[in-house]
C-alpha cells in the first residue's frame, strides 16, 4: 500500500520505534497470565508427582507420556514468547498532518544504519526535515555510520 501525502500538509516528520505489537497491552497481559498459570500448576505439578504420568497404548507398545508437564511448559513458552513480542519492535515515520497523524513502517530487520541513509536522502532530495531526537537515547557503537548527535 502507497501512502500519499502532499507536502504542504505535513507538519512534522519524526522516527520513532513502536512494538510490533496491534495490542501491546492485552498481548502482554495475557502472556503474563499464561506465564503465571502455568508456573503454579507445573509446581503443583512436581508437588504431586506421583499422577503426573498417565500410560499411554498403541498396540502391544506401552509407554508413559507426562501430559500435564507438557502441557504446562507449552503454556510457559507460549506466555513468554507473547512477552518478548511486545518489546520487539521497528522503526516508523511519523508523519504529523492537518488531518492527523499516520506511520509508516520499516521491515522489522530494518537497523538504524540502514535507515539513515534513506533519511539523510529524504532530507537532500526532497527537503523533508525529519527529527532525529530517537537517536539521543540510542547507544550505537562509534564508526558505525551514524552522524555523532553530541552537543
Amino acid at each position: 500500500m502507497v501512502v500519499a501525502v502532499p507536502k504542504e500538509d505535513i507538519r512534522e516528520v519524526r522516527l520513532d520505534h513502536d512494538s510490533r505489537s496491534r495490542h501491546p497491552f492485552l498481548q502482554f497481559f495475557a502472556g503474563f497470565i499464561l506465564i503465571a498459570t502455568g508456573s503454579v500448576f507445573l509446581i503443583a505439578a512436581f508437588l504431586i508427582a506421583e499422577g503426573g504420568i498417565y500410560r499411554v497404548q498403541i498396540q502391544s507398545l506401552t509407554f508413559g507420556v507426562p501430559l500435564v508437564p507438557l502441557g504446562l511448559w507449552l503454556m510457559v513458552g507460549i506466555g513468554l514468547w507473547l512477552v518478548i513480542g511486545v518489546f520487539r519492535g521497528r522503526y516508523t515515520l511519523l508523519i504529523d498532518t492537518e488531518s492527523g497523524k499516520r506511520k509508516i513502517y520499516f521491515e522489522e530487520s530494518a537497523k538504524i544504519t540502514d535507515i539513515l541513509p534513506f533519511i539523510k536522502r529524504a532530507n537532500q532530495e526532497l527537503g523533508y526535515q525529519i527529527d532525529l531526537s530517537i537517536m539521543d537515547t540510542m547507544l550505537v557503537e562509534e564508526g558505525a555510520g551514524i552522524p555523532s548527535r553530541r552537543r
